[in-house]
């Protein structure tokens, strides 16, 4: 049953990487707060997955595969989002990739623009799709950028990752400016370091590399956090909800830091 206080029924969520992690939580919170769910990714068996989760607990979830590498594809996903639903009124650039470790004396250049394209020009030409063939025309919609916290605190290595995340805050920041006349409101959420099935993988592989205990090896990735723990998918998804909700009709332009307060600026 929809939280009348975060209730988005009627309306139309497409989120992109939803066929695990977070999300595969943002679409069961959405379709929770009674929203249609358009998942999209490359690997269609797992949004297939993550549609029978939805439906499970009464959601209403539709499949499209698509690469959102390529311009044409994010053109037809937001085309056939509309056909199939008939609006689209929230959009989650959520899908994103990691990119191969490498300094920037060694990087090699397809590493450096698949990152960038994934994780950057991908939701620019989503978010303008969106806004062309829907939200435009309507005066009407919501959009946000999944950042994260990787993008401030920089590490060796990860130059193509922390460049794509942090873009995203500006990107956020002058769409909000240009479509907000129009009543469109554009967020980012700047998300520490999840609890999952990934960071667990890291910390059992950095444990045994180094001889150390998981705990430990847990314990200082958690430290510069006042709450000493990891994000859950849950609350990243809950802010994401909230902040589509019309509770938060007067937020727009801002990078939300979701990071157990590891990020406070």
């Amino acid at each position: 049953m929809a939280d009348p206080g975060n209730s988005l029924v009627g309306r139309t969520v497409l989120i992109t990487g939803a066929g695990t992690g977070i999300g595969r939580v943002l679409a069961l919170r959405y379709a929770a707060a009674g929203a249609t769910v358009v998942l999209g990714a490359r690997r269609r068996e797992l949004l297939e997955e993550t549609a029978e989760l939805v439906t499970a607990q009464g959601g209403e979830a539709h499949v499209f595969g698509s690469d959102i590498r390529d311009e044409n594809s994010c053109r037809e996903l937001v085309a056939r989002t509309l056909e199939r639903c008939g609006r689209l009124d929230i959009l989650l650039n959520n899908a994103a990739v990691p990119g191969r470790n490498q300094h920037v004396t060694d990087m090699d250049l397809s590493n450096w623009v698949d990152t960038l394209t994934t994780n950057l020009t991908a939701p620019m030409l989503l978010s303008r799709e969106a806004l062309r063939q829907a939200m435009a025309p309507n005066e009407s919609g919501n959009i946000q950028f999944f950042s994260s916290g990787a993008a401030k605190a920089v590490l060796p290595g990860k130059a193509h990752y922390a460049v794509a995340k942090f873009a995203l805050i500006p990107l956020a920041r002058t769409l909000a400016t240009e479509v907000g006349p129009l009543g469109i409101r554009v967020n980012t959420l700047v998300i520490g370091t999840v609890a999952g099935e990934l960071i667990d993988n890291y910390i059992a592989r950095t444990a045994t590399e180094q001889g150390l205990d998981a705990g430990v090896v847990l314990e200082s990735l958690t430290a510069a956090s006042p709450l000493r723990r990891l994000v859950k998918p849950e609350e990243v998804a809950d802010v994401s909800v909230w902040l589509a909700s019309d509770a938060a009709s007067a937020i727009t332009g801002q990078d939300i830091n979701v990071s157990a307060g590891a990020e406070m600026r």
